[in-house]
């Protein structure tokens, strides 16, 4: 499927979710069973299918590093962040989440269609280190501001009871002792998780509130994540002396919206899910600009 069409059906997909709402055929608690599907499913088959086949070459560790330092230090950010603005505990969860959610996944088909393969394979090495985290860090700190009691055993249970991470943990096991799933497999798993995906556009167009537009926790959360991003961004490619195509990935990744997954974290936990949404929502409509425009201008 071609860039275009990929970018058009995203669209329609969250049109079709915002005009549902608006009709009231849709309401925010049909929003939470989509992504609950997502995260019991979708996520884990996508996780399946695609880490356990990411190529591990000693040489390009400094793509998941990259990826894993932006996310530690955008997390002290919003604690920062968070407490200028005297935000309350689910929002300031929904911020910090948002603001380490990186959506890789957006990325992909353009990469493919202006980088090939081997942009790709790149992008997919930086993805590890947000699986990673977004397996196990983001995901305890969406527990530990959720409603779900703030004590390390209470979170633990959480974090352990969250799928993706243990199809993330399969996933890695396979990679690193070369079992190879059969082909038939990782095609079906991978297309049952990229189709159980697009609830989340769904989703996000049901839960978007356009009221949030100019409201400056979502800005902040912009903000957080695609500026303050970039500049990690730049300090990841001084810091580790990178050119070329590594170069350009971690500056394309550090620059990436918001992930899907934050959203669907953030239902799960009993965070601001509609800040979520409303800022994963603009970050992906930013991205529909600038990516392609990146994606020309970043040498590869």
């Amino acid at each position: 499927m071609v860039v275009e069409v990929r970018v058009a059906l995203l669209i329609g997909l969250f049109a079709a979710g915002y005009l549902a709402r608006r009709r009231n055929w849709l309401q925010p608690p049909h929003a939470g069973r989509m992504l609950q599907l997502v995260i019991t499913v979708g996520l884990p088959a996508l996780f399946l299918a695609d880490v356990s086949r990411i190529p591990l070459q000693r040489e390009l560790i400094a793509l998941p590093v990259s990826c894993v330092l932006i996310i530690l230090v955008t997390l002290g950010l919003s604690l920062l962040l968070g407490s200028a603005l005297k935000l309350p505990r689910v929002e300031q969860g929904a911020l910090t989440i948002c603001g380490m959610s990186i959506n890789n996944g957006f990325l992909f088909p353009f990469v493919i269609a202006m980088w090939g393969q081997v942009g790709f394979a790149h992008l997919a090495l930086f993805d590890l280190g947000n699986a990673l985290c977004a397996g196990s860090l983001v995901y305890a700190i969406a527990a530990w501001y959720g409603g779900h009691g703030t004590g390390i055993a209470v979170v633990l249970r959480r974090v352990l009871g969250f799928p993706p991470l243990w199809a993330l943990v399969v996933a890695l096991l396979l990679n690193g002792t070369g079992v190879a799933l059969p082909a038939w497999l990782v095609t079906v798993l991978g297309n049952i998780g990229r189709l159980i995906l697009l609830l989340v556009i769904v989703a996000l167009g049901v839960l978007f509130d356009a009221r949030l537009l100019r409201d400056s926790r979502v800005l902040a959360t912009l903000a957080l994540r695609i500026a303050a991003g970039l500049a990690l961004g730049f300090v990841c490619v001084w810091l580790f002396k990178l050119d070329g195509l590594m170069r350009s990935t971690v500056l394309l990744g550090s620059a990436a919206p918001i992930g899907f997954s934050a959203v669907v974290i953030a239902n799960r936990e009993h965070l601001h899910r509609e800040l979520a949404a409303s800022a994963a929502s603009i970050s992906v409509l930013l991205a529909l600009a600038y990516v392609p425009l990146a994606l020309w201008l970043l040498p590869h």
